[in-house]
């Protein structure tokens, strides 16, 4: 019988740890039946013919305004693509029970400090669907000292629109407003590929 507690402990431990490390369902933690694989998916650059559109919406912002690109109280997806500063947006979806999508902003941070200046803006969606939750917003966004804009999907139009099952997930979007590379969890070697991806699209 010990042993059979054991087995099982030892299988929750790993099922968890494989979740953090991959991402999360959309829901809050109470329901999170529906994980990432371990490694996430995607990584790879998508050629204009494949892309999709990126649509042309406008979200408030909650956090980190950008007054240099016109990103104060909202962005517009569209307008900011039209800056003739930004040559490419990375698109990114994360809210404050989903840990996997924390460990991934300050690898984020580094990404938008480094391309920052060389035409990348970065915007960070929360998805969290409660106004209640703001402060906590503010806390993890102050606590992981990250700079790029925040802007609120708080009625899941966007989520919606791009048909999101799982955070994180990521997205580059370039100037003729097509998807150009998208993953969906947070590793490492994912991050190493979307480095590669910037480098590339940024200087098409």
């Amino acid at each position: 019988m010990k042993k059979c507690i054991s087995a099982i402990l030892i299988f929750m431990m790993v099922i968890g740890f494989s979740s953090f490390m991959a991402g999360c369902n959309n829901n809050p933690p109470n329901n999170n039946d529906q994980v990432i694989k371990h490694g996430g998916s995607g990584g790879g650059i998508i050629s204009p013919e494949q892309a999709r559109d990126a649509g042309d919406w406008v979200l408030p912002i909650v956090a980190n305004p950008n007054p240099d690109l016109g990103i104060v109280e909202e962005v517009a997806l569209q307008a900011l693509l039209d800056n003739p500063d930004v040559k490419l947006v990375l698109v990114d979806f994360w809210a404050t029970w989903c840990e996997p999508c924390k460990k991934e902003m300050p690898y984020l941070e580094e990404i938008y400090q480094e391309y920052k200046d060389k035409g990348l803006e970065c915007l960070v969606i929360t998805i969290d669907s409660s106004k209640k939750l703001e402060p906590q917003i503010l806390k993890d966004v102050e606590h992981l000292d990250v700079t790029y804009p925040i802007p609120w999907d708080l009625e899941s139009s966007v989520k919606s629109f791009y048909g999101i099952q799982a955070i994180p997930v990521t997205y580059l979007i370039d100037k003729n407003g097509k998807i150009r590379y998208e993953h969906t969890g947070f590793t490492l070697a994912l991050m190493d590929h979307l480095w590669e991806a910037i480098e590339e699209l940024i200087n098409e």
